[in-house]
């Protein structure tokens, strides 16, 4: 079933009904035991085994005492002339001196101090930027020529008779020419542009098309009521902070951004898919031409709780695959 999972991360609390580990190694030796507490609490513990004791080692005999050895004895006194005199006995041996005692070792002088170590240089700050230079001011536009006065009518005739009419005036054209717009001079002359051509029987509608050759400068707002194409454009500035797309449409619809790759009108495509999902998504190969498309992927919401609140208060649009949802506690929230 479709809901929101909860992630587990790095200092969260995880509620789980149930917990199932696999395919686990047998270790030689093991020194982090998974434990789980009466309360159901989830943890590890080091070094849980204890290791056996050592057995003790046995005493060694005492050596035996040694025998002492006989003394020597003292020398015979020489016999009177003609007889022999008895021999000495003889006298033990000497007892031997004690070993002498072994000079207890000198003591180990301390280790020197280890110096502190130098503290570091703070670093240098930044200049200032320069200011930008004010941008210079656009010039005024021409003003145009008066027009030419009318010629005076005619006094009218007598009783009976119509009065004759006042002859019309004349203006010279410079640079005549077909379906050109004519601009007037002095009054009296007029100009046909070789830059304005009107065509009566041109443009979309076939209610006339005016061509203008060279930059065009207009000083005031520009209103079009119908459709405006910008063609070879390499760069749009759009001063507005918002860009309303499909403005003249009466319902739901998609739309959105197609970057086109090699091929006419065709390309890579970011679009909202209002049609279906009600979501932001993008796909490839998409013809600009069409009304509707289908995404290949969507882009995840990340909803961001406030108080206490749940993941189940979001949005119904937001409960879709892949959205996120972070509580103001810390937890994490998926959808899937």
């Amino acid at each position: 079933m479709a809901d929101w999972k909860k992630v587990i991360v790095s200092g969260s609390n995880a509620d789980l009904s149930q917990l199932s580990l696999s395919d686990l190694s047998v270790q030689a030796s093991e020194e982090t035991v998974l434990v789980i507490s009466p309360a159901g609490v989830v943890g590890t513990r080091e070094n849980a085994a204890s290791s056996g004791s050592s057995g003790t080692s046995g005493s060694s005999g005492s050596s035996g005492t040694s025998g002492n050895s006989g003394s020597s004895g003292s020398s015979g006194t020489s016999g009177n002339s003609g007889s022999s005199g008895s021999s000495g006995t003889s006298g033990s041996s000497g007892t031997s001196g004690s070993s002498g005692t072994s000079g207890a070792t000198g003591s180990s002088g301390s280790s020197g101090t280890s110096g502190s170590s130098g503290t570091s240089g703070s670093s240098g700050s930044s200049g200032t930027s320069g200011s930008s230079g004010s941008s210079g001011t656009s010039g005024s536009s021409g003003t145009s020529g008066s027009s030419g006065t009318s010629g005076a009518t005619g006094s009218s005739g007598s009783s009976g008779t119509s009065g004759s009419s006042g002859t019309s005036g004349v203006i010279n054209v410079v640079n005549s020419g077909v379906r050109r717009v004519m601009t007037d001079i002095d009054g009296d002359s007029a100009r046909a542009n070789t830059n304005l051509i009107f065509n009566d029987t041109g443009g979309s509608a076939s209610e006339g098309l005016l061509t203008v050759t060279g930059d065009v400068i207009i000083s005031n707002d520009l209103t079009v009521q119908g459709t405006a194409s910008f063609l070879d454009t390499e760069n749009l500035l759009v001063k507005d902070r918002f860009i309303l797309l499909a403005s003249g449409s009466a319902g739901t619809g998609d739309g959105g951004i197609v970057i086109q790759q090699g091929t006419q009108n065709v390309g890579d495509t970011f679009a909202y898919d209002g049609l279906s999902t009600s979501r932001w998504g993008v796909t490839s190969s998409f013809n600009a031409e069409n009304s509707g498309f289908t995404p290949d992927a969507f882009m995840a919401a990340v909803v961001v709780g406030v108080g206490s609140a749940l993941p189940t208060s979001v949005a119904s649009r937001y409960q879709q695959s892949g959205n996120i949802f972070t509580s103001a506690s810390g937890d994490v929230y998926i959808y899937s």
